[in-house]
This record gives structure tokens, C-alpha cells and sequence, in this order.
């Protein structure tokens, strides 16, 4: 490895690496190098507490979600989910004609506690659920969440709101990504 002042300045951009060590968080572990983006470095720095995870629903989960809601993020004891905002996008990719119908389904709901009027969630409208069907606009939606109580140590679940799932028009076709910005918040 060569002197470190033989290297070139540089200016950092948010996708470049930096070198670091990472520390062991279980006993007997040892600290592993590892490559850790800049803009990640930025974000501990500005926001240490707020993560942005990203999940992807698919078609299968699509067509049973009122009745199987899907875990967005796990448990996590003595904690619980600040939900600071989330995105979708739809890739629709059924035959022509194929559709979800959501009309009986309500919106859609993500959830820690249930979601009734005073619960803390995130919905989004009917219209702005995936459509399945075939060279579909797969438009995107920022959502805020409404303000409310959650359950300490419950996942965050999308679902329904009349837990219904879709009907099926043909066969429709889509996978929903979902981006949720939040903060663990410890309960004691």
C-alpha cells in the first residue's frame, strides 16, 4: 500500500466510498474494514436517527393484501415506528385489459397500531394503488402520515383499509416499491 500522501486530492461526490472500520456490535466479533458511502456518511451526520428502507411488493402480494397484510418492517422491541414519509412506484406489467380492481378494497394503509382515526399511519388513496394492467402509467406517490398513536413493538404492515383484497380483472401484473423514511423511537 502506498504512503497515504501519495494519493491525489479529491473532491467527494455522494456516491464515492470511504474506508473506515466497522466495530463489532456482538461479543467476540471483530471489527471488519468495510466501504461506506459518502452519502450515507452525510446522512449519520445530518440525521443519525432517520433511515429510509426500501421494500418491494409483489404480484402475489398484491392480490391477497387486504386479507394478508405484508410486513414493511420488523419488530422491533421497546420501540416504535415514527413514520416520516413514504413513496411508491408501480411497474405495471399485465395483459391488456388486466387490471386490480381496488373498489371494494378501501385504500391502501400502512399501519403499526390499526388504523382508525386517532392511529398513526400512512394511506394511499385507491386511485394511486398499482393497476396491473399492460403499458400502464406507473405514476409515483409521496404520502404524509397522519399524526396518531402506534403500538410499542409492532411492525409497520401495509394493508387495506376494509381488509378486502382486489379483484382480479384477467391477470393482472405489477410489483409496488415502496420507500419509507421513519425513526425508531424508544418507548421508554
Amino acid at each position: 500500500m502506498a504512503i497515504i500522501q501519495s494519493y491525489p486530492t479529491g473532491v467527494p461526490k455522494t456516491g464515492d466510498f470511504l474506508l473506515g472500520t466497522q466495530m463489532p456490535t456482538l461479543v467476540g466479533e471483530e471489527a471488519t474494514t468495510r466501504n461506506f458511502s459518502m452519502a450515507s456518511v452525510l446522512a449519520l451526520g445530518s440525521a443519525p436517527n432517520i433511515v429510509t428502507a426500501k421494500v418491494v411488493v409483489t404480484n402475489a402480494q398484491l392480490l391477497t393484501l387486504g386479507t394478508v397484510p405484508v410486513e414493511i418492517l420488523p419488530v422491533v422491541t421497546g420501540y416504535i415506528y415514527e413514520i416520516l414519509g413514504i413513496t411508491t412506484f408501480a411497474t405495471n406489467s399485465g395483459a391488456n385489459g388486466a387490471s386490480y380492481n381496488w373498489s371494494a378494497s378501501g385504500d391502501g394503509v400502512f399501519y403499526g397500531q390499526g388504523f382508525t382515526a386517532v392511529d398513526h399511519r400512512l394511506e394511499v388513496p385507491n386511485a394511486q394503488l398499482p393497476v396491473g394492467g399492460f403499458s400502464v402509467d406507473a405514476s409515483a406517490f409521496v404520502g404524509t402520515p397522519i399524526a396518531g398513536r402506534y403500538r410499542i413493538g409492532a411492525a409497520l404492515r401495509l394493508s387495506t383499509t376494509l381488509g378486502v383484497d382486489p379483484t382480479a380483472v384477467l391477470s393482472p401484473n405489477a410489483t409496488w416499491t415502496i420507500n419509507v423514511t421513519y425513526r425508531l423511537i424508544p418507548a421508554s
